[in-house]
Order: C-alpha cells, then sequence, then structure tokens
C-alpha cells in the first residue's frame, strides 16, 4: 500500500510541488492552535523535499529524465536542480519559522505560516511550469505572497518596502506579458522547450521579448540596479519574512531566469542578446551590489546587497553560454542560498539587534549561531573548503574556458570585495568587545538554530567534498535544451 502511494505521489511529483505547499497554507488558516500550524507548513516542505530529492536521485543522476512531454509540469534540467534548491531552502526557512513567530501576534500566525508557504509553491511552480503562461503565473503568486508577508508583523517602515514591492511587480508584470508576448509572435511557440529549434521569423522583436523577461526576473530578484524594493523591506520586515524573501524569493527568481536561460541560448538568433542582457546585469549586479554591501550598516541590508553581488556573479556564469557555466550558476545558487539562510538565521536566532554593532563580541556570547554566521560569511566571500569558493572556482574555469577573460575578472573582483564586507561581520562576531550587550533570547522554541547549524555545515561539507553536488549540477547543465525533442 505505502509502495504503491510513493510510486503514485513520484509520477505527480511535479504537480505535488505545486499543490502540497498549497493545501498546507489552506490548512495552516483553519487551525487554531500556532504550533500546529508550524508543524504542518514543516511536513509539507519536507514532503516537497524528498519527493525533488528523490526524482534528482532517480532521475537526474540517472542521466534519465521524467520527460516533459504534453504535461504543463515537469522536472527537467535546470529546472530540475533548482526546485531541489529551492525545496530544500523552503524547508530550512519553515523549521525557523518555529521561533520566528515570535514576531507576530496570535492572529498573524496562521497567515505569515500560510503566505510563506504560498512563496514557496509559487517559485516552485515556476521550476515545472512548461509554458510562459504558467512560468508567469506562477511568478506572480509568489510575488503577491511576499509582498504580503513583507508587510506583515514587520515595522512601520516595511510598509514602505511593501509598497515598493507592489510598484516594482506591477513594472515587472507588465515587462513580462509585453516580453512574452513579443517572443512568442517571433517565435510561434509557448512552450519553452520548444525555443532551441523553432524557427524565429522576426529576430529582433523576439531578441526584445527575451530581453524584457530577463530584466522582468532580474527586478523580482532584486538585482542592481532594480532592487530599490530589497534593502528598504529587508531591514524593516519580520525575521521570518527576511529569510523567505532572501533565501527563496531572490533564489528562485535566479533559478527561473537560469531556467529560461537555459531554453532560449540554444535559440537561433536569440543566444547572443540572451548572454549579452545577463552579462550587463551581472556586472552591474556585482558593482552595484558590492559597493553597498561594504558601506551597508544593517546586518540585514548587508546580507541582501551581498546577495545582489553574488546574484551578479551567477548571471555571469549564465552570460557564458556553455554547460560549465550553467553547472557554475547552479552551484553558485546553492551557496547563496546556504549562506544567506546561514547568516540571516544567525542574526535571527540570537535575537540580537540589526546595526552592525549589535554583532559585537556575538561570536563568544552566542557561539552557535556566531559560529553559523562565520560559516555563512566565509562562503560569501568565497573562501577555500567551502561551497561559495566551489562555485566561485567552476565559474572562473569556465569563463576562462571560453577565453572570456574579463568575465572571470569580474568574478574575482567580486570576491575580494566580498572580502571587505564579509571580513566587516567577521571582525563584529569575534574581534570586537560590544559596550552595551544586547541579551541573548532563550525561547525554548530556538528551533531556528536547527537549519542554520545544518545550512553551515553543508557549506563546509560540500565544499570539501563535492562530488555529489558537482555530478547534480552536471547532469542538469547537461540538459540545456531540456527534453527538446
Amino acid at each position: 500500500m505505502i509502495g504503491e502511494v510513493l510510486e503514485t505521489a513520484r509520477a505527480h511529483a511535479p504537480l505535488l510541488l505545486v499543490t502540497t505547499p498549497l493545501l498546507a497554507a489552506a490548512f495552516v488558516l483553519l487551525a487554531p492552535i500556532s504550533r500546529l500550524n508550524w508543524a504542518i507548513g514543516v511536513a509539507a516542505m519536507a514532503w516537497s523535499a524528498w519527493l525533488v530529492l528523490d526524482a534528482t536521485a532517480r532521475l537526474l543522476l540517472a542521466g534519465a529524465s521524467a520527460g516533459a512531454g504534453a504535461s504543463p509540469l515537469a522536472l527537467e534540467g535546470i529546472g530540475h536542480a533548482g526546485a531541489a534548491v529551492l525545496a530544500c531552502a523552503g524547508l530550512a526557512v519553515m523549521v525557523a519559522a518555529g521561533a520566528n513567530l515570535r514576531d507576530f501576534g496570535s492572529r498573524e500566525r496562521p497567515l505569515a505560516l500560510a503566505l510563506g508557504l504560498c512563496v514557496c509553491s509559487g517559485w516552485q511552480g515556476a521550476m515545472v511550469a512548461q509554458d510562459l503562461l504558467g512560468v508567469f503565473l506562477a511568478c506572480e503568486t509568489a510575488w503577491l505572497a511576499s509582498v504580503g508577508l513583507a508587510a506583515l508583523g514587520g515595522e512601520r517602515g516595511a510598509l514602505n518596502g511593501a509598497m515598493r514591492m507592489i510598484s516594482a511587480g506591477a513594472a515587472s508584470a507588465a515587462m513580462f506579458l509585453l516580453g512574452a508576448a513579443l517572443l512568442m509572435r517571433g517565435t510561434g511557440v509557448v512552450r519553452m522547450s520548444e525555443l532551441p529549434l523553432a524557427q524565429i521569423e522576426a529576430p529582433i522583436s523576439s531578441a526584445v521579448g527575451v530581453a524584457l523577461i530577463i530584466v522582468s526576473l532580474a527586478a523580482k530578484a532584486g538585482l542592481a540596479p532594480f532592487h530599490a524594493w530589497l534593502p528598504a523591506v529587508a531591514g524593516r520586515t519580520s525575521a521570518f519574512a527576511a529569510l523567505t524573501l532572501a533565501c527563496v524569493g531572490v533564489v528562485g527568481a535566479l533559478a527561473v531566469m537560469a531556467r529560461f536561460a537555459a531554453y532560449a541560448i540554444p535559440a537561433p538568433a536569440l543566444g547572443e542578446s540572451v548572454t549579452n542582457v545577463l552579462t550587463a546585469l551581472g556586472v552591474a549586479g556585482v558593482a552595484i551590489g558590492s559597493l553597498q554591501a561594504i558601506g551597508a550598516a544593517n546586518v540585514r541590508r548587508l546580507a541582501v546587497y551581498a546577495g545582489a553581488a553574488q546574484g551578479g556573479c551567477v548571471l555571469l556564469a549564465l552570460g557564458l553560454g556553455s554547460p560549465a557555466g550553467f553547472a557554475a550558476s547552479l552551484l553558485q545558487l546553492g551557496a547563496l542560498a546556504a549562506a544567506g539562510i546561514a547568516v540571516l538565521g544567525g542574526v535571527a536566532a540570537s535575537g540580537c539587534k540589526l546595526n552592525l554593532d549589535g554583532l559585537d563580541g556575538l561570536g563568544r556570547r552566542a557561539p552557535v549561531s556566531g559560529a553559523a554566521m562565520l560559516v555563512g560569511a566565509l562562503s560569501l566571500m568565497g573562501a577555500p573548503l567551502t561551497l561559495g569558493f566551489l562555485g566561485r572556482w567552476r565559474a572562473i574555469e569556465a569563463a576562462v574556458g571560453v577565453d572570456l577573460w574579463w568575465s572571470a575578472g569580474a568574478i574575482i573582483a567580486a570576491s575580494l570585495a566580498a572580502a571587505i564586507y564579509a571580513g566587516r561581520l567577521i571582525e563584529r562576531l569575534y574581534f570586537r568587545r560590544s559596550a552595551t550587550p544586547t541579551p541573548i533570547q532563550h525561547d525554548p522554541w530556538r528551533i531556528s538554530i536547527f537549519p542554520v547549524l545544518i545550512c553551515g555545515a553543508l557549506v563546509l561539507a560540500l565544499g570539501v567534498e563535492p562530488s555529489m553536488l558537482l555530478r547534480v549540477a552536471q547532469a542538469a547543465s547537461h540538459q540545456i535544451a531540456g527534453d527538446a525533442p
């Protein structure tokens, strides 16, 4: 009986990745007990993570594919790997909510958990949707849920950030729809898997459509210079919302960009346009994000600016247009999610002030949170034996392999800048003493330390022994055209 249920679940894994968090969100809104709500959310995301990791072991590592066929939802290639990163990040964030629920009132807690689950469902849906309309609907679902979560339970300034998100989201949605219309009119196809073999009748309008879609997703990912909403939200919203937006929302939008690029780059007359747009956004993200991270005085804003810079490195790797570049981008996505959970989760678990001076001496007063933040900071700067170093090194190798030395130089420059702002975090944690230390909270539900520790351990473990992760990234990247015939 159990075996039959599991086989049925495996056969419908893409659909379950979307519907499981949504059903859990509905139950959460109906359940009256906060901890029961949290348990439902954790169970839903654990089930989603198991589904996608099981599919990875059975299909991606075996060199097979789930086969998209005529189905509107399917796990394939880059989308498969992206869904795995998002499901694991969503699980860690939902576990962390066990302690972060204290930021909300009793009436707000079910709504906050339900919105977080909808964010996870939306971005996972964008990873398995086969046509542009499905991707658009999934992205907008995740975005609207993110707006609600950002405005809920934070400081009054969080409402200002939520309003910025509404403005950015409206412009982003309009660009995506216009871009999709131009692309479909120029290529005559709706499904992304058909792009590589499409007969492009209007190359200029198709190239403009591709550029609009990429810029639209860049705005949702909070990449410079389209990131005005992100620091405004991160510095004022609740800890749970900050974790969800930075580690699921930002990573989800970047993963959607990677998936779309994987189909568009092999398309005739579109590849050059895609790589040019990705490279331009990548350089801007690295330069602007790094400079703002260096000057940030708020630890959450520093983290999201650092994420913008790291996202720029992801786009630079995608812009190479090679399987090695796609594999490097997937590694960097995983590193970005893990480092974000380690740093932001460490801050939330310790309960320290968000100003950088609130971190002074935290490594001695809260050794577990301090250690997690240390590992996350080392990964952000690309220190050896961390997952961040692995992704950065693979990106440099891929750039050198196609003779794009300047791209490799930009990635190295991002690492040098990261050494400055991540070094500031480490100095505050271990080499300063606070004149007025913030009392460390001892809430028995400080279970947020658990995913922080797991992510910190993964950053180190996968940096030391990355063979399995490399196999997954390479298998996904070699399916650049997905299951296109």
